[in-house]
């Protein structure tokens, strides 16, 4: 999955550099804290509400780089995919443009319900493979156990040893193994009853939880597929408003010259 969350941040990284190459600069760093927020909250023990909170903020924040290197630029005639020259491409503009871009977002919707969709998949789809990875990491610990039963049990492995060049155990000749026919129970019950209080728990965790969790990562509204799709859907996002770039500019007009309520 972290492999998956890398190659997928080098296709965003190179799309915005290819297709928006003016936003490109200034939009790098929130793309990059947007895939360090996925990757926190997939190895965090649940996504948590604030998770939701911090995709819409990305938006949020993409908006004024996406209105003033796309948008705005668009609807005043400059060539659609023409390379921007460094110096315009990667200077900031003015806080107090920024901030009143950014208070209008709600108002405008610049991106129409390509955040809310993406929020509500990236929460799901993270925290089902959160709830996984922890599954798995509850099984690991169990296998742990295991091992140091060998370790600390000379009798139990001399046992397991036997068990090995038992035919019944491996299942082969199972009717016919009369000498060890019961060779594989007899230890399970008489030599490791005694660990089974301590790996039963653990164990039970991981078989209800793990399967159920393998199906739904696995589907298509799984991490997978929200993960090799995120580039498409920010992308989207950007094309949507800058098809709608004309009705945005009159509508920002509209309200960042009306009166407030103070």
């Amino acid at each position: 999955m972290l492999q998956l969350l890398q190659q997928s941040e080098n296709k965003t990284l190179n799309l915005f550099s290819t297709v928006y190459r003016k936003m490109s600069p200034l939009s790098r760093e929130p793309i990059r804290e947007l895939y360090e927020t996925i990757r926190q909250k997939l190895l965090a023990d649940h996504a948590g509400d604030d998770f939701e909170i911090m995709t819409i903020l990305f938006f949020r924040d993409l908006f004024p780089v996406a209105y003033h290197h796309a948008i705005h630029s668009d609807v005043h005639g400059t060539e659609r995919g023409r390379p921007a020259s460094a110096g315009n491409s990667n200077r900031d503009f003015h806080s107090d443009y920024k901030n009143c871009l950014v208070h209008t977002y709600d108002d405008l919707k610049p991106f129409g319900m390509v955040p809310q969709e993406l929020s509500s998949s990236l929460v799901s789809s993270v925290s089902a493979a959160s709830v996984l990875l922890r599954a798995l990491r509850e099984g690991a610990e169990v296998l742990l156990k295991l091992e140091e039963v060998g370790v600390s049990a000379p009798s139990c492995r001399q046992a397991l040893l036997r068990m090995n060049y038992c035919g019944s155990c491996k299942r082969y000749n199972h009717l016919h193994a009369k000498p060890c026919a019961g060779l594989c129970q007899n230890v399970m019950r008489g030599c490791l009853i005694e660990y089974v209080g301590a790996l039963n728990k653990g164990w039970s965790t991981l078989t209800e939880a793990i399967v159920p969790l393998i199906g739904t990562v696995r589907s298509v509204d799984g991490i997978e597929t929200d993960i090799k799709s995120l580039d498409g859907k920010l992308s989207n996002a950007i094309m949507h408003a800058m098809q709608n770039g004309p009705q945005l500019e009159k509508q920002s007009d509209i309200i960042t010259t009306s009166p407030r309520a103070p």
